[in-house]
């Protein structure tokens, strides 16, 4: 995408990256697909010659800021990368388009709307599910791993060090061997360990179990041998730290095992998403959790309402998934959703039940008692009046398309009460009357994105306000 931008502009361009893999990666599609032939800039460069395309890591560029001028576009590969944003101030005349999968800053205390005006949405990961551009996950969630509460926080995430003395206890090392023998034996895999130590001890585990295993990471001398070697070997183990989350790109992937514990929604999609890319042989992945990372931040496979994230970032301490909550199957320890009656891997199902209506959409409930009202009108103050009285409605009704089976007119009217409580308190903050014109704009802005999620739905017309 951005190579095509690339050569639909005709001014000079430069693309930043954050992994030497990347370089000629960039370098190879921009020529192969466009004829374009970039400079790169590399480390030891005294003189960066004069092209209308260059291509740098950031920290590289940016020791080599004043010889780079006349850049009419930056593009940013991974903008939620914090190193990337000293880069902005030195630009500030040009364009700047950032590409991510996951816009969301890993610091919460510094979004990418401080850097980036708006957010274009592309297509979501379910929806290139469904057109086979991307693989179907099957998740697992072990329950002998480390308990993430007991682990210490340090900036915004875990800290590396008690996280990785946890998760080296011979216990939970042999958990991760057993859960690979149990449910990818065979599988070529990728395993994200938390530092160099335990990564070598968990390769010394895989290996002494009899399986095809290697560790890599930033300072190894043989990277380049081990990631070819993983490319071409079948049944390939490849541990790794700091290496295997982004830039990757080996197709052939069947396992990905995130042997660590994060806080950091990005993260955990960069690593799983290193097996959804399909082959002529594989159509599904599978992802083994140790890291407790699914229950909290959702399954790879989920919508998330990516737009609704990036101009209402979570605040510190706030998970802010944007996802619907999922549990583990107590039969084969598959993660589904929270409202399935039936696992639908091994066909497990749960006893009937009587259930009160608060019950039965007590995952809703749990999940849009975050919406905040105030943060809603603070975060919009730049769009139209009436956009967050609308906003409200529609992350209603996304909450309620990811947490609810089937809608009805009772769960309809029950979340219409909701946004009634929730639009009051608007019209209370911004010095509005809510009034019946009010009700009725809820009302109808409400079931029409209920319908929207649910197209087997329709409200019937007797339905109160």
């Amino acid at each position: 995408m951005f190579s095509t931008i690339c050569d639909r502009y005709k001014g000079n361009v430069i693309i930043l990256v954050h992994r030497v893999e990347l370089l000629q990666q960039t370098r190879r599609t921009l020529y192969d697909v466009y004829g374009i032939t970039a400079q790169i800039i590399v480390a030891g460069m005294r003189v960066i010659p004069k092209a209308r395309v260059y291509v740098g890591m950031v920290e590289t560029v940016f020791k080599r800021i004043n010889q780079i001028s006349d850049i009419g576009l930056v593009i940013i590969d991974e903008c939620h990368i914090a190193n990337f944003n000293k880069i902005h101030q030195h630009f500030e005349s040009a364009m700047t388009i950032g590409f991510t999968a996951t816009p969301l800053a890993a610091n919460k205390n510094d979004p990418l709307k401080k850097y980036y005006n708006d957010i274009v949405c592309c297509i979501d990961i379910p929806e290139l599910i469904k057109q086979g551009s991307l693989c179907q996950n099957i998740t697992y969630a072990p329950k002998d791993v480390v308990d993430r509460e007991s682990l210490k926080v340090k900036g915004n995430d875990f800290d590396d060090g008690m996280m990785a003395a946890s998760f080296s206890a011979p216990r939970y090392v042999i958990s991760t061997v057993n859960a690979y023998k149990r449910w990818a034996k065979g599988t070529k895999t990728i395993i994200f360990n938390v530092n160099i130590e335990h990564s070598i001890l968990v390769t010394k585990a895989f290996l002494a179990a009899g399986y095809n295993a290697k560790h890599v990471d930033g300072t190894s001398e043989d990277r380049v041998h081990t990631i070819r070697w993983f490319r071409t070997t079948p049944d390939a183990i490849l541990c790794n730290v700091g290496i295997g989350a982004v830039g990757l790109d080996v197709p052939s992937i069947e396992t990905v095992i995130p042997n660590k514990s994060t806080k950091s929604m990005p993260l955990w999609l960069q690593m799983t998403g290193r097996g959804s890319r399909p082959t002529p042989s594989k159509s599904a992945f599978t992802i083994i959790d140790m890291g407790a990372n699914a229950i909290n931040l959702g399954d790879w496979c989920d919508a998330r309402d990516w737009e609704n994230i990036f101009w209402n970032p979570p605040k510190k301490g706030k998970p802010g998934t944007g996802v619907a909550p999922v549990k583990n199957c107590p039969q084969c320890d598959a993660i589904i959703p929270v409202q399935c009656r039936e696992c639908q891997h091994c066909n497990y199902i749960y006893p009937p039940r009587e259930l009160q209506l608060e019950e039965i959409l007590e995952d809703f409930i749990l999940v849009t008692k975050n919406i905040n009202v105030h943060e809603i009108i603070e975060n919009n103050r730049h769009r139209k009046e009436y956009y967050p009285f609308f906003q409200i409605g529609n992350t209603l009704a996304y909450q309620a398309g990811q947490t609810i089976h089937e809608m009805n007119d009772e769960h309809a009217n029950y979340i219409l009460s909701k946004y009634n409580v929730m639009a009051a308190q608007w019209c209370h903050e911004v010095g509005k009357k809510y009034n019946q014109w009010h009700k009725e704009r809820a009302k109808e802005h409400l079931f029409t994105e209920l319908s929207k999620a649910f197209k087997q739905w329709q409200p019937a017309a007797q339905l109160a306000i």
